[in-house]
């Protein structure tokens, strides 16, 4: 969905108190907890709506799920926004399914599987994989299922943050935002959506997943500060999937890996001011690794930089 503020883009988050760290833990048994089911509140696959027939991938089926957040505050105003026969963004902009806040809230099904929801692709500038889009076929919502998550966005005016609110750099670096955590029934709903989905579409792989900040990042925000390692270990049932999203939430964290890696930083060194030097040193890993070299950070860099990691120890 769209950001939660009037700007187009990224804003910077007001003084707040300090936050507590993410922790990720991929122990969860939702089954002990939770059964799936959906609150089904589907959109006609009808000209006017956002809903398309069919997927047109070559392989006639999704190739990664784009998970998004709502900038909301709870399930049933995103169901006006976006679900049923006569939403507020009729024609505009959907999703296959939305993740409310407790089990109570449950998940909204807007479109089925077998079809594609209009959940991305304005604005968006790499693929589900990380490859520059060229070829608009692969625009998320062609390509994708599209999962909105209950959450309100960063800290801003109106938004106070909490004081268990996650710090996160923005794409550019250039901002500070606070998230608000997603909750434990939350994550334990969206892991049983994934199974769910996986099952039916077993190609999509834990690397296929994103947030929509990943291919719009020069757009987008959501979903940072998502707890991919914790939800991505439930759904896979994996622990060995590599946390590559937690420690570079943050402008030190992400200067620290540059600098490990040898990459200049000047005298500042990892000070969290992310400036000129900090963007140099990323455009030059970009380089080097044969990427598009665009100075955002995004899941893509975050997975180049694990494998950089990976080879200087091996």
């Amino acid at each position: 969905m769209a950001d939660p503020s009037t700007s187009p883009a990224e804003v910077p988050s007001p003084s707040t108190p300090e936050v507590t760290e993410v922790v990720l833990v991929s122990e969860i048994d939702p089954e002990s907890e939770w059964s799936l089911s959906f609150n089904d509140h589907l959109i006609p696959v009808e000209s006017g709506h956002a809903v398309s027939s069919g997927w047109r991938t070559p392989t006639k089926a999704p190739v990664g799920i784009t998970w998004h957040w709502t900038a909301t505050w709870d399930l049933a105003t995103c169901r006006r926004i976006l679900g049923g026969e006569d939403p507020h963004r009729k024609g505009e902009a959907s999703a296959h399914y939305c993740v409310g806040l407790t089990f109570e809230e449950g998940i909204d099904r807007y479109v089925h599987l077998e079809n594609r929801s209009w959940h991305a692709g304005v604005g968006q500038e790499y693929r589900w994989d990380g490859q520059p889009l060229i070829d608009r076929s692969w625009i998320g919502a062609r390509s994708t299922v599209g999962i909105e998550t209950v959450n309100i966005g960063y800290a801003r005016k109106g938004v106070e943050a909490g004081e268990d609110w996650i710090e996160v750099a923005s794409p550019s670096g250039k901002h500070t935002l606070l998230i608000p955590p997603w909750t434990e029934e939350q994550i334990q709903m969206m892991v049983m959506l994934g199974r769910h989905i996986v099952d039916q579409f077993p190609g999509i792989r834990p690397e296929d997943h994103h947030g929509h900040s990943d291919i719009c990042p020069g757009r987008k925000t959501d979903v940072l500060g998502f707890p991919f390692a914790r939800v991505l270990r439930g759904i896979y049932r994996d622990d060995s999937i590599p946390d590559i999203w937690t420690p570079y939430l943050t402008v030190e964290g992400r200067q620290r890996a540059l600098i490990d890696l040898g990459y200049d930083l000047g005298s500042f060194g990892a000070d969290g001011d992310w400036g000129r030097m900090s963007e140099g040193a990323l455009v030059a890993f970009q380089r080097d690794q044969g990427v598009e070299a665009d100075g955002t950070w995004t899941v893509f860099v975050s997975r180049l930089i694990h494998k950089a990691f990976t080879r200087v120890v091996t």
